[in-house]
This record gives C-alpha cells, structure tokens and sequence, in this order.
C-alpha cells in the first residue's frame, strides 16, 4: 500500500499519523480539510483489498454504523476508495483508549466505575437496537473511553440490520470467542439479547479481572459458554453487592428469554445500583417472560421459578462441527443481501436550500440528516453548505446523506474609522473580516486620514462587506506610521514604501510556514511612527523547512482576551516557533478588552508561541499537540 502519511484521501482527508491496527484495517488520524476537524480514517489492509468478499463487509460496517448517531456510538461520517487499492472509512476521532488497554492495566474496576461503563455502552446499544441493528461483537476492544469518560460503541462490522430479514450465521465464525454468546456459538439467529450476554461477560471481567469462560481452544471456550455456569462474582470479588451480582447472573442466563429483553431494562437495574433508594435493586422488568423471573428471597438467596434445562450429550459435539464449518465458510448470506440493494450516485445538492436537496435526495431514495450548521458570506440561513458523502459518490439506496447548512452571515458592528490613518483602518477591518474600498480625496485633514466612511460607525454588516473610506490627499504630516507588510514580496514592499520615502533595507532569511519569498516580520514594527526612519528591514520566508515533511502538520485557531488595562491601539506582536525551525509572526492593533483570533500553522508535536503587547514580552505557552490538530493553551490576559 502507498504510505499513508501525508496523503489526502477524496480530495478532503489530510492523513496526519497512525494511531491503531487490526487484524484487517488500520486506523489513522487525518483532517477534514472542508470542515476544519479532526477525524479517524481506518483504511483496508493491502492484502485484503482484493478480497471482494472482505471489501463488501468493508463497505457493510460504514453502511451499518453511519445511520446510527448516539453520543455513545462511534460516529461513522464517509466511505470512499481511492484508486486502485485504498479502501477507507472516515470516522468520528476519539482521543482516548480502548476499554480493553483500561482493563489490562487497572482490573479489578471500582464496582461503580465498571457499572457507568456498561451504563454508557446499553445507552448506545439501546439507540443501535432501536435501529433493528445488533452489533454481534461487543467486547472491551470495539468499547473506546473518551478522555473525558464517556464510553463509546465502535466496529460495527458485523452488525446486521434485522429489518432487513432473520439472519442465520452460516458463514465465517463472527465476534471472539470469549464474549460470544451461546446463540451464536450454535450458529442461531441473534437479538438483542445477544449483545447484552456479550456485555455481562465485559462486566464480569471489569469486575473481577477474568473471564468468566477460559480454555486452550475456541472451541472449547465455546462449549463452555454452551453448558458451564458462570462463577459467582462474589466468589471472585466478596465486596461486590448482591445486587450487582444479580445484574451479573442475569446478563450471562443460557437461555436469551432468561436475560434482560432490551438495553433499556438492563440500564434500569443497573440505575438502580448506581442511585440506591430509587427503587429496590433487580426488579424485574414486566417485559421479561414470567418463566425467567427470578425471585429474591429471605437471606438475599435468589431461586428460580423452574428447573435449568439440561444440555443434551450431543449439543457440543454439534456446537465443535458447527464452529468448525464456521471458521472454514464464509458470510455470504448477509454480504449478497446488500448486492441487492440498488445503488445511486449521491446528487450535488450544495448550493441548495434545504427543502430542495431533501426533494432531491429523496428522489433517488437517500435519507437526509442534518450535522450542523456554519456561517456563510455567499449563502443564505439553511441552504446547502457542504454534503457528505461527496456529489458523485456512488452509494447504496437507503443510505443517509449528512448536510452541513449556512446559518447565514455573521453580522459585525462597523467601527468608528474618521480620523485614523489609513493603514491603522484597513487592520481594524481586517480584524472583522470586512472588506476595505478606499478613494484619495483633496482635503485639507493630514494627508492619510480617513475623513469619511460608509457605512457609518455602529451600523451591522454582515462578515466579507465592503467600507468604503474617503482618504485625504492632503499635506504630509511626519506622524506618519508604517505600513504592514506581512505577505508581500521584496519589490511589492518596495513599491509601497516608495511612496513614504522609504526603502527596503538588506533582506534576511529564515524558514517559515508562510508561503516563500513573502515578507513575515519588519522593523521598524508595522503601525509604530515612521519618524526619521529611511528604510525598512524585512524578513523573508523561505518556505517549511526540509525536516517538516516528516512531521505532522498542526492548524490551531488561537483565541484569546487583551486585558482591559492595555491602552487603546495597543501593537500585539505573536511569534510562533516549532520543534522544525519553523517561525511565523503576526502584529495586529488592539484595543482594551478586545477578543483576539487567528489561526497558527505549525510543523511537530511541540513549539512555542510567545506574545508581545506594546514591546512587553507576555508569558510565553507552549505548543503541543497530541491529535495533529489540538488547541494550544490560551496566552495569558484573560484567554479564552
């Protein structure tokens, strides 16, 4: 396969670093280009990517995963291929950990860790069953952990969507082993109720440290999973509540009518646990079949209305032949399922309000969903900004098409510009994302002074409007400022200095993330009095440097507050360095109170950005970026 690294998959997924592998993808971390994100990018492994069998359940997990959206529930947001041999799946990025690399290092789990945990996971099992979607393969690897808590369901490979008919596992054996439930060990149908065996196991091993089955083959595992009672987590771990070993018991029942019939159920026990006196714990559901009741009697001990059924002699060597045809077929049933599902190539609807590209996306029997909104300075409110998958794209009937609609242009406030010197007013305006027309006017105010704008000062104007300013071409003052230079070449400097009887002074160099052979820093300082100076020395970027091919690629949007005790048209100076000898500087004018933002581009994993108001170094912050993509501390002065 290409090196990944480096590459843009569909035009739009900047791939930034590895951070997984599986036995048949790997998984890296890449940039959304269109909407400034983050996302994760699991890509086919080369040997498989000529297996249409494997690329088709390839394609299945996307199609699978991308319509359900639960905070609990990995988000799966595109599918593409790039030519000839790269297949990938473009999903949500969760900074964190797999449940499993938690278990392998802290197990046993606090009793009320481990009860949020499978809390989180029923809630996003709850919203996949609610969808007719059973996952199949629920175990601590495909349960990732948010940095900040939150437990989140992904691989949704083998789901299957139930509406679609009953489907009987008669290919590849499907889900490990450990976690499998006994319906799906003896080749039957599965459920809900299947997930929910597979997460009793996950609960039993966070709360003990083992697996409740364990052998030297999976075929012996299985069996066991077939005819073995489950230890008592309370042989295993004495402090764990009799409640929660009734939780425990009920999950990993042979029988799927003896478990909890849906996520739902198992969450209100589980609540229960987690806020005691609401209710007494393991109340059974009146969903549950009155044969599966269980009945919590004097002394805690609990009975069972009716005799376990006996396992036959002959169900396990049936259970090791079925294994065995298993592990040597292959799941075409469900895969040929989806072959018969017409495919359509996704409309171009961009542009389009919001009740038109519903027309036309339905028309070709796609679903629409709304993902979010963002300003635009060409489109009105709730028209088609961006659509994923891209127009073209060529996807099966009944897919969902994800919408990102303008919420119009932000509106600004048009400041006051009479007065100012004509440098000083095109930064403020540029500070607000507005546009600057200027006409030269004989007047007799100082030669460069605004003496008239339209619109007026405090008027509304919504982000990319035009001011026009009248400029006076009256007599020269030696009150003068320096003009900003930042972004152009040698001789467009010159050409704008000529003008203030200014030249260029001899250039120096250095590498920089701003394009080359443009100008990045000045002295004297933009905005400051020319006074007596005659020329101007600049600095020239000679573009990234060479090591920075090899290093990560980091966008950060800085923000930030000036502090109220600054004194008006303060000069903010910011240079930024990195780890690859890399610089880029920006001035802007402040004022007291002022929110500041732009945008750093930087090369690595750490570098240094250090502030400047009005000459006076601010405490520098260090730059570091863990996802390719995060946001550095504010500066000091009330960041935000």
């Amino acid at each position: 396969m290409t090196p990944m690294v480096g590459k843009v998959l569909g035009g739009r997924y900047e791939v930034l670093e590895r951070i997984g592998t599986g036995g048949m993808s790997l998984v890296y971390r890449a940039r959304d280009l269109t909407l400034n994100r983050l996302v994760a990018v699991k890509i086919l492994k080369h040997q498989w990517a000529g297996d249409d069998e494997v690329v088709r359940r390839f394609d299945q997990e996307a199609r699978s995963a991308a319509s359900l959206v639960n905070r609990h529930i990995v988000q799966v947001y595109d599918v593409g291929r790039e030519e000839p041999d790269i297949h990938y799946m473009i999903m949500e990025l969760v900074v964190g950990e797999p449940l499993r690399s938690k278990i392998d290092r802290e197990a046993p789990l606090p009793i009320m860790e481990a009860l949020d945990i499978v809390d989180q996971v029923a809630a996003g099992l709850e919203a996949a069953h609610s969808k007719k979607v059973v996952h199949r393969d629920i175990k601590p690897q495909n349960i990732l952990l948010a940095e900040d808590g939150t437990a989140k369901v992904t691989d949704f490979g083998i789901a299957y969507a139930a509406t679609s008919g009953t489907l009987v596992n008669t290919g590849s054996m499907l889900g490990t082993v450990q976690y499998l439930s006994p319906e799906q060990a003896r080749g039957k149908a599965v459920g809900p109720q299947s997930d929910l065996y597979s997460l009793g196991v996950v609960l039993f091993e966070m709360l003990t440290g083992r697996l409740p089955f364990e052998g030297e083959s999976a075929i012996g595992v299985a069996i066991k999973h077939l005819q073995d009672d489950a230890p008592k987590v309370q042989s295993l771990r004495p402090d764990i509540p009799t409640e929660v070993s009734q939780i425990v018991e009920r999950s990993l029942a042979k029988d799927p009518a003896e478990r909890y019939r849906t996520a739902q159920a198992f969450r209100n026990d589980v609540a229960r646990v987690l806020s005691p006196g609401t209710a007494p714990a393991i109340i059974e559901s009146q969903e549950a079949p009155a044969k599966s009741r269980s009945v919590v009697a004097e002394g805690g001990k609990t009975t069972k209305s009716h005799e376990k059924k006996k396992i036959p002699r002959w169900v396990p060597w049936t259970v090791a032949v079925v294994l065995l045809l298993l592990l040597a077929g292959g799941s075409y049933y469900a895969l040929n399922r989806w072959l018969n599902v017409p495919s359509v190539a996704v409309p171009n609807v961009k542009g389009q309000s919001l009740v038109s590209a519903k027309v036309h996306l339905q028309g070709v029997r796609l679903h629409v969903q709304v993902v979010g909104k963002t300003p635009s300075s060409h489109l009105p409110k709730n028209f088609v900004v961006n659509e994923i998958p891209d127009p073209g794209t060529i996807v099966k009937q009944g897919q969902f098409v994800q919408l990102v609609l303008s919420s119009g242009p932000e509106q600004v406030t048009v400041p006051n510009l009479k007065g100012q010197d004509i440098f000083l007013a095109q930064q403020e305006l540029k500070t607000e994302l507005l546009n600057i027309k200027v006409h030269h006017v004989n007047n007799q105010q100082p030669q460069g002074l605004v003496v008239r704008q339209s619109p007026s000062a405090g008027t509304l104007l919504a982000q990319g409007g035009t001011v026009t300013v009248w400029v006076s071409n009256g007599p020269s003052v030696s009150s003068q400022t320096m003009p900003y230079l930042e972004g152009l070449t040698v001789s467009q400097a010159a050409s704008e200095l000529i003008g203030l009887n200014l030249a260029v002074g001899t250039p120096t160099e250095t590498y920089s993330t701003q394009p080359a052979n443009t100008i990045i820093d000045q002295s004297p300082e933009p905005y400051t009095p020319i006074g007596n100076a005659t020329q101007v020395n600049v600095t020239i970027s000679e573009g990234p440097s060479p090591q920075s091919a090899n290093l990560p690629k980091n966008i950060n949007p800085i923000t930030w507050q000036i502090p109220s005790t600054a004194p008006p048209k303060s000069l903010l100076k910011v240079v930024v360095t990195d780890s690859a000898d890399n610089q880029e500087v920006f001035y802007q004018l402040v004022n007291p109170g002022k929110v500041v933002s732009f945008t750093v581009v930087w090369y690595g994993t750490t570098g240094q950005l250090e502030p400047y108001l009005n000459g006076q170094p601010q405490a520098p912050t260090a730059l570091t970026s863990n996802s390719g993509n995060s946001a550095p501390p504010s500066p000091p002065g009330n960041g935000t």
